[in-house]
């Protein structure tokens, strides 16, 4: 696949339509002996199914970093390299808990508070608008009041996203060119204006009207980008280098960043896509970019906070690490614990919920009910979310873990949330774990 500007080549995406799938199971990894017999068999059936070619799971623990792993397949239909814990994925909108993170370091630090307004650090919102009917045009009236940090990293700051829907809103971002997702919008949208850097995307969305006031509905959005935008202004420091020096060096997580290096390219797994170019489900995935000749080889124009960084099992895992041992990771404080605990914690206003009965934290979901008697049920107080290609990642404090999947595949036929959890739940019974009523 080739893009010329910023303009997706359907042909050249309809043109490479896999051949066929991978049946057997190829692991990357010397398998465990069974200790891990659920996970093992869900992602050889899910390769046996070809639903994919290859997925990694990374499994830790509090305290050391000694993460087990569990790897089958390969990074391409029809062979080639067995997938690893270096193995290298696009995990979209699992950027988010980390921005989020790193914004709840700046408030540990004493440079933000949850509640400080943005528009004391991006002044370009301090008077925002507030659409009158979204579903009939732009026309706006007074926002009731400022949108705040924990806005921002909770999705309640009023904002949308270009693939939300086609009300005037999300087609004003599509003209604007406001669709920071990745280093392209690879299978998500069509690409209608020129992507700004991350200074004019956040001046050209203080333009537009929000769609509902702050603080008063959950609405999943690029919220998380335009915390990347706050942190740069903050620190006056490009955002991808506030992630290096906060998070990526001291954890140690040399294969996570915007851009994949040449000498990286060769373990980027190819990324599949199971919709068509007019949104229509296929039977069989189409090649959507190549590690080899792969977009992210060149630097985005926007590092989207949201959805934009490519990382390994084992880089995120090291993240995963550092959230399960309270900010703690291989004797030194990436994050204070109350902060840690705070980033995992609900952080939406009473009375708003995610997906119903979910809250939500610094860039992710918390479970808030205990579900462990379904096959797939989780307990109180776990946090994660996933990506747009397959990718998912939790921390369970109760349950003492911290699991990370890496697979590839847009719109993927299959619900890998509940398959994890229930394999989960097979490898780690919580049966016996009292949780208060």
């Amino acid at each position: 696949m080739r893009a010329e500007g910023l303009a997706l080549d359907r042909r050249a995406l309809l043109s490479a339509a896999v051949a066929g799938a991978t049946l057997a199971a190829a692991p990357g990894l010397a398998r465990s002996a069974n200790r891990y017999a659920a996970l093992e068999a869900l992602l050889d059936g899910w390769i046996a199914a070809g639903k994919i070619p290859g997925a990694v799971v990374a499994i830790v623990r509090p305290g050391r970093f000694r993460p087990d792993y569990v790897a089958a397949g390969t990074a391409a239909f029809g062979g080639g390299r067995p997938v690893d814990r270096a193995t290298l994925w696009r995990i979209y909108s699992q950027t988010k808990p980390v921005t989020g993170v790193a914004v709840v370091q700046q408030v540990a630090a004493g440079r933000l508070a949850l509640d400080t307004p943005i528009a004391e650090v991006l002044p370009e919102f301090r008077a925002m608008r507030v659409l009158l009917d979204p579903a009939k045009g732009l026309d706006s009236r007074p926002a009731e009041g400022p949108i705040r940090v924990r806005h921002l990293l909770t999705h309640t700051a009023g904002f949308s996203y270009h693939i939300m829907g086609n009300d005037p809103l999300e087609q004003a971002y599509r003209r604007r060119g406001l669709l920071p997702i990745g280093n392209l919008g690879l299978g998500l949208s069509p690409l209608d204006g020129p992507v700004p850097d991350l200074d004019g995307f956040t001046r050209a969305l203080a333009e537009l009207p929000l769609r509902f006031d702050p603080g008063t509905a959950y609405r999943y959005s690029l919220s998380l980008d335009v915390a990347g935008g706050l942190l740069q202004r903050l620190l006056s420091t490009p955002f991808d280098r506030v992630l290096e020096r906060q998070l990526f060096a001291p954890l140690g997580m040399k294969d996570t960043g915007f851009t994949v290096t040449r000498e990286q390219a060769g373990r980027l797994a190819a990324l599949y896509s199971w919709q068509g170019t007019k949104g229509e489900k296929l039977d069989r995935p189409m090649l959507a970019d190549r590690g080899e000749d792969s977009v992210w080889l060149r630097p985005p124009p926007l590092p989207a906070g949201g959805a934009g960084l490519v990382s390994s099992a084992e880089d995120y895992a090291r993240f995963a690490q550092m959230l399960l041992n309270d900010g703690m990771f291989e004797g030194r404080t990436i994050l204070p614990r109350a902060a840690a605990r705070q980033a995992m914690a609900n952080m939406l206003p009473p009375g708003l919920f995610f997906d119903r009965v979910k809250g939500y934290g610094a860039g992710g979901q918390v479970i808030l009910a205990d579900s462990r008697t379904e096959a797939s049920g989780t307990l109180p107080g776990t946090f994660g979310w996933g990506g747009a290609a397959g990718t998912l990642f939790q921390v369970d404090p109760l349950r003492g873990i911290g699991v990370v999947l890496m697979l590839q595949g847009l719109a993927l036929p299959l619900d890998q949330g509940a398959g994890l959890q229930a394999a989960l739940n097979r490898e780690f019974p919580a049966d016996r774990i009292p949780v208060a009523a």
